[in-house]
């Protein structure tokens, strides 16, 4: 095959960087030579962007195959790239993130623990610095989603870009191609090849195929899908139709007018393909209709579900679901994740009893995995690929109406993205928390006080501290009257909103808070025996504040001796 970049080979990483959400359909991927000839040709002639960089748009409806064709060209030219890499975009956040997520891909791994921000440009200059890669951006489908790629366009050189979108007419000088759905030769002969040795055959199998082909819609979605569940059960092409009839007449009238028939067609074959599922795989596929469209780590598995099946089951459960085509599973079984055709046909097809039970299941599972300290970053690695789950489901619960853990999963997504310095993504959590715990437990709740002080520490990181104080105000006299006025968290509150006070120089204000802090802390080590782990930043931060007032060394030293006797500790 010829190489489409020039010189490729003389500087070409060993090993080549790949990172692809499948592995490659072979000769099942039917029907879209003439798509990946075009994508090919406007690479070899420099495309529409620009000299340094190539960009498409793969175009078309939800079901068509826009993202298997995209993955499909990189495994076919895979040889003509120095790496090969796929983003999720569906949301600048989602962008944001995975491509900072890039960083161990592309041999960058010391800045795991790095903030988002920072990770993604050091993976921008990676690819500015290291020509002749191929990069895919699946599923931007919002203008919001493609004016960030366009951003993103404009700041990368040397490379080919391949989005794939719903949207039409993208500026910036991206070379749109358009995808529909199989015309009924491609999708028989799919339907033929994906079931040989599997189905049970029978001498009106070509016939068959043709009938069922056109009953689908030539979508490649519900094909594959199909295909699964024939190749799993070893049903015939022809019973397989009937199934797929008896499906399509349960849904009649259950659509909305709005939904495409792109939607009608994966909701139908997603009932024939539920009905060969075990109980445990149904149930899985159901809770997961509430997770992101994002990859899912395969470790989640091992997490018990709340009133689910064992962990063992679980995992059967996912090889069932795979089985049938209704999760791709990444090349090294990693991850896994639910095309979100699936996902919104999955959730439509649950009465209201059944929704609320697999989303309360959902919600816990999560709950249970998403631990640790979000503002550590050791435990990064592990909430990073858990994040778009959580806020998906704690999104879901509460407009369902779950109060928790829907506002604790919302407090850690909050401190996280905060940690990471997203702020913007932050906030709106933080504040749907704090009115959570509000609206469930009363003003005056220690909850109410955490959610407060999360809230008020981000407007203080964005320099809106008039927002923020009263805010630690509140927090401090929930604390006060919750636990008494020497227990650790009013010592916490306390040097918040010193710490504040300090920001706006309003440094005698300050003073008998950060010296009530230190206190509390030593009087603690007074009565336990042991200093408490805050004790020694205490006494700095009450050391700093000090100085900033113009006290010297023997008045500071003073003071931390009157200090040491106010907690009962001897101060020689």
């Amino acid at each position: 095959m010829t190489n489409i970049l020039p010189d490729a080979a003389t500087w070409m990483p060993r090993p080549r960087p790949v990172r692809l959400p499948y592995a490659s359909l072979g000769t099942l991927f039917k029907g879209r030579a003439a798509v990946l000839s075009q994508i090919h040709d406007a690479v070899r002639r420099g495309g529409r962007y620009g000299a340094s960089l190539t960009a498409q748009a793969i175009e078309g409806p939800g079901g068509v195959g826009k993202t298997r064709a995209a993955v499909e060209y990189a495994w076919v030219h895979r040889d003509d790239y120095t790496a090969l890499l796929f983003v999720t975009a569906e949301t600048p956040d989602a962008m944001t993130h995975d491509l900072a997520a890039l960083t161990d891909v592309v041999g960058l791994s010391h800045l795991d623990n790095q903030p988002d921000e920072d990770r993604r440009s050091a993976v921008m200059a990676w690819l500015n610095a290291n020509p002749g890669w191929l990069l895919i951006l699946d599923n931007v489908d919002t203008e919001a989603a493609a004016t960030a790629a366009g951003a993103l366009l404009d700041r990368l050189t040397g490379g080919h870009v391949l989005l794939t979108s719903r949207l039409h007419g993208f500026a910036h000088g991206v070379e749109a191609i358009s995808l529909d759905v199989l015309d009924r030769t491609d999708a028989a002969a799919l339907l033929l090849e994906g079931t040989e040795g599997s189905r049970f055959a029978t001498p009106t199998d070509p016939a068959d195929s043709i009938s069922l082909a056109e009953a689908l819609g030539g979508l490649p979605l519900a094909l594959e899908m199909a295909a699964a569940t024939i190749r799993a059960r070893q049903r015939s092409l022809a019973d397989y139709r009937r199934l797929w009839s008896e499906s399509r007449d349960a849904l009649t009238g259950q659509n909305e007018p709005a939904i495409s028939h792109y939607h009608r067609r994966v909701e139908t074959t997603l009932l024939g393909a539920v009905e060969m599922l075990s109980a445990d795989a149904r149930a899985l596929l159901e809770r997961l209709a509430f997770f992101a469209p994002d990859p899912v780590p395969e470790s989640l598995l091992d997490v018990a579900t709340p009133n689910s099946a064992t962990v063992e089951a679980t995992r059967a459960a996912l090889i069932d679901l795979a089985a049938h085509s209704l999760v791709n599973r990444a090349p090294d079984a990693a991850a896994f994740a639910v095309p979100p055709q699936v996902q919104d046909a999955t959730r439509r097809s649950l009465d209201a009893t059944t929704a609320s039970r697999r989303l309360i299941e959902a919600l816990g599972w999560i709950d249970a995995a998403f631990a640790g300290d979000p503002q550590n970053v050791r435990s990064w690695t592990a909430l990073d690929p858990l994040a778009p789950h959580a806020e998906a489901v704690a999104g879901f619960a509460d407009t369902a109406g779950i109060a928790e853990p829907t506002a604790r999963l919302m407090s850690m997504l909050g401190s996280l993205f905060q940690s990471k310095s997203l702020l913007a993504r932050a906030e709106p959590l933080l504040r749907r928390a704090l009115a959570i715990a509000e609206a469930s437990y009363g003003a005056a709740h220690p909850d109410v006080a955490t959610a407060l002080n999360n809230l008020a520490t981000l407007l203080q990181a964005t320099n809106r501290l008039g927002e923020a104080e009263p805010l630690m105000r509140r927090a401090l006299a929930i604390d006060e009257a919750s636990y008494g006025a020497a227990h650790p968290d009013v010592a916490i509150a306390l040097n918040n909103l010193a710490t504040l006070l300090q920001a706006t120089n309003r440094l005698g204000e300050a003073e008998p808070l950060m010296r009530r802090h230190v206190v509390i802390f030593l009087m603690f080590q007074r009565d336990t025996g042991h200093p408490h782990p805050h004790r020694d930043a205490a006494l700095t931060n009450y050391t700093i504040l000090l100085q900033e007032m113009g006290r010297g060394e023997a008045e500071i030293a003073a003071e931390l001796r009157t200090a040491m006797t106010e907690a009962g500790l001897d101060s020689s």
